[in-house]
């Protein structure tokens, strides 16, 4: 399992919490427990998709902060350093479960890599 700095990861996205939301629950279920998320967006909104894909794995999605709003007590990983994303809201239902399955397979190998 990939090790984080003393205290617990925080996830960082700036499109509304759910990508971090998705890391910080892939986390927990890799044994990462403390894991948190926050956003730097303005407004808070974690897609249903990512509640199932989470469900699929048996890990919950997590509540997303505010960035200015959080003391960090570990690592801090922008998830724009990863190279990932969830669909829009316009997009057909199979096509964002299919980009979020994708985004929480990417999360685990990356936190996880013997799990590959």
């Amino acid at each position: 399992m990939t090790t984080t700095k003393n205290g617990s990861p925080l996830f960082v996205d700036a499109v509304g919490g759910g990508l971090a939301s998705l890391a910080a629950g892939v986390a927990r279920s890799v044994g990462l427990e403390g894991a948190t998320a926050a956003t730097s967006s303005d407004a808070v909104a974690v897609p249903s998709e990512v509640i199932t894909v989470l469900a699929e794995i048996g890990a919950h999605v997590t509540s997303v902060a505010h960035l200015k709003d959080v003391k960090p007590t570990g690592e801090v990983i922008q998830l724009a350093e990863w190279s990932l994303y969830l669909l829009a809201p316009s997009e057909g239902e199979l096509e964002r479960l299919s980009a979020a399955r994708i985004a929480r397979d990417k999360i685990e190998r990356k936190l996880n890599p013997s799990s590959s």
